[in-house]
């Protein structure tokens, strides 16, 4: 069974000391990992999905953390600059289908970010800024 990025996240949240954090996004770098920390810290970045969780039925089949990882690219779907001309209910529908298909965490994790919201309070853009230096240039 995979860890998925909401379980890391949370782990990285409960160590208590900043360079045990900063070392451990370090130690875990990878593609998902980055694109959710910039989705979810890098002021550049910016949704094209309304605000608030929209109305989907988690998904209720037991180990799909890898889901999340594996369709991490479709993120630009919903992401200003990337697919801006694709129609806003199509776009909204099928963020849905991906709250619907992922692990429930990483729904929640999904809809968090989209908002610009971390749900773990342990994490900061320090934290980020750090461990992955030249991810996000303000």
């Amino acid at each position: 069974m995979q860890i998925g990025l909401y379980e890391f996240l949370e782990k990285v949240s409960k160590l208590k000391k900043t360079q045990e954090k900063i070392d451990a996004i370090k130690a875990n770098d990878s593609l998902p990992l980055r694109i959710i920390l910039q989705a979810a810290f890098d002021p550049k970045v910016e949704w094209l999905l309304p605000e608030g969780e929209p109305p989907y039925k988690p998904n209720d089949i037991v180990d799909q953390q890898h889901v999340l990882i594996k369709e991490i690219e479709k993120l630009r779907y919903y992401i200003k600059g990337f697919h801006d001309n694709l129609n806003q209910t199509k776009r909204e529908m099928m963020f849905v289908e991906l709250l619907e298909r992922v692990d429930p965490k990483d729904a929640k994790l999904l809809c968090a970010i989209k908002d610009k919201k971390m749900p773990f309070n342990g994490i900061t853009l320090q934290h980020v800024k750090e461990g992955l230096p030249g991810l996000i240039n303000e």
